[in-house]
């Protein structure tokens, strides 16, 4: 099982109620990536998200993936995920090859048809018609990636720089049963969490694995460890806790009215009561949607996922109000001292020197 970061670039108000400039979000992100990069983690994953406020400022993660790239050598590059219906399949393949060049062949891609109302609204998408729209699309883009050629009107247009066949294997974001088996009909990966509990995730998995064996699987949770455990809990807890109920209320128009095209999420409306009437990290543990602790103890629920099979861990560090020198000593903790346990194996890492 493979370490991944995926980072939210939310922005949760500070002591002064105040949230953190977009300019330190991202410089962050750019030091903590290249902290990751020399801690052997196998790849970044920044989302798409647009008009959410402080939930996400990543409405951009292209220009923040290539800003990574120039600072980092071996940590891979992931979109997770890229809003189909709100994008021309045309310039995806475009950006994907591009940074895929700057990066010297460490992107990775996953797509989706987006979960949250107010974004498929200020795009002016219709959410009953993005199921038809992420089909049509998503054959357009691996087409322009699969040949470099557009063809249109009866004119030949090639792409410059043509895609990489490298860039052919990409993911895809799954909530509903149906979700993973169409994963697995389409040949891609899957890319699920962190809102629906792990217990109802393994099942779809196990059903995904049968029905396309060589398909690869991402679970994203949140987590944070440090040396003390109840310090830990307490420290990495409230941003945890912020960002699970930024996460229920960016997705409550789906979760709880009855969306066309959306009819999953409806089912999964018993879930926004729950956490929001006894939201705690004992809660979200016992769901399997974080691990926050002491090694042992985050290593113990890690251990549950991987042995499940899962290819790919994809850590949320806290809720977003992390110093950088918190998130990286977490990482240190991870990758020196859990995963080792995870994996019954030996990893040795220099800790790395952080500079303010």
């Amino acid at each position: 099982m493979e370490v991944d970061l995926f980072v939210e670039l939310a922005r949760p108000p500070g002591p002064d109620g105040v949230p953190s400039s977009v300019s330190n979000v991202y410089e962050d992100l750019i030091a903590i990536a290249k902290a990751a990069d020399q801690l052997g983690i196998g790849a970044i994953w920044l989302p798409e998200h647009h008009f959410l406020g402080d939930y996400s400022a990543s409405s951009a993660p292209d220009m923040l993936l290539a800003a990574i790239a120039r600072e980092t050598t071996s940590v891979r590059l992931g979109f997770a995920i890229l809003p189909l219906p709100i994008h021309d399949p045309v310039r995806i393949a475009e950006r994907l090859a591009t940074l895929d060049v700057l990066s010297g062949g460490r992107v990775m891609w996953g797509v989706g048809r987006g979960v949250t109302k107010t974004e498929l609204d200020g795009f002016g998408v219709d959410p009953s018609n993005t199921r038809e729209q992420f089909g049509a699309r998503l054959a357009e883009l691996r087409r322009y990636i699969n040949t470099g050629v557009l063809d249109r009107a009866g004119q030949r247009f090639e792409l410059n720089p043509a895609p990489s066949p490298r860039l052919s294997e990409g993911w895809m974001a799954a909530v509903s049963p149906e979700s993973f088996d169409l994963a697995a009909q389409l040949g891609l990966g899957v890319l699920t969490g962190p809102f629906k509990p792990w217990p109802m995730i393994n099942v779809d998995l196990k059903r995904y694995r049968a029905a396309y064996p060589g398909g690869l699987t991402s679970f994203t949770m949140a987590a944070y460890c440090g040396l003390d455990h109840e310090q830990s809990r307490r420290r990495a807890g409230p941003g945890i806790l912020w960002a699970y109920r930024r996460i229920l209320d960016v997705t409550r128009t789906m979760m709880v009215q009855q969306v066309a095209g959306y009819e999953h999420y409806r089912k999964l409306g018993w879930v926004a009561p729950l956490l929001e009437g006894v939201l705690s990290l004992s809660v979200l543990e016992t769901l399997g949607l974080a691990c926050v602790g002491e090694p042992d103890h985050v290593a113990k629920r890690l251990r549950t996922i991987s042995q499940s099979g899962v290819d790919r861990i994809s850590l949320v560090l806290g809720g977003g109000d992390l110093s950088v020198s918190e998130a990286i000593a977490s990482l240190e903790l991870m990758m020196c001292d859990v995963m080792p346990k995870v994996l019954s194996a030996n990893t040795s890492m220099a800790p790395v020197e952080v500079t303010t």
